[in-house]
């Protein structure tokens, strides 16, 4: 079932797995028709989509990951399901070094103001946390 957030136990179980080694995150997305930004938002009223929400979420994001190693490897419009099927608008690709490094992300002191963009223009998501044996072509 898509969701917005992790469950506590996903969160919790991301954090204390013991594994200190590279992650992958793909992110499987679906936005809004229009973003929805709330009244103490800056942007509320704002005639955006949630595509275009999102993406100023991703780009600061991207800004926030690199800080501590992270990068983004792939943001990408679903084009079509070539296996399967399915209705979502986006895929993510995320790289850490570590956990650690992820969850610095989401402690960034921009990140609170960065999420407002996320909220106002994801419908829901899945987001699958991997232990990348490939990256760039090089064996990780």
């Amino acid at each position: 079932m898509p969701a917005f957030q992790p469950t506590a136990d996903q969160f919790r179980a991301f954090r204390d797995d013991p594994y200190d080694g590279p992650v992958a995150q793909v992110n499987i997305l679906k936005f809004k028709v229009k973003a929805e930004y709330r009244p103490e938002d800056p942007e509320y009223g704002e005639a955006i989509s949630g595509r275009n929400a999102y993406m100023r979420y991703s780009e600061a994001f991207t800004v926030a990951a690199a800080e501590v190693g992270g990068t983004t490897l792939l943001l990408g419009d679903t084009e079509r399901f070539f296996i399967g099927n399915g209705d979502w608008d986006a895929v993510l690709v995320n790289h850490f070094p570590n956990r650690q490094a992820f969850i610095a992300t989401l402690n960034h002191k921009d990140y609170k103001d960065m999420a407002r963009h996320r909220e106002a223009g994801l419908l829901c998501q899945e987001l699958i946390v991997t232990r990348p044996t490939w990256v760039g072509g090089k064996k990780v």
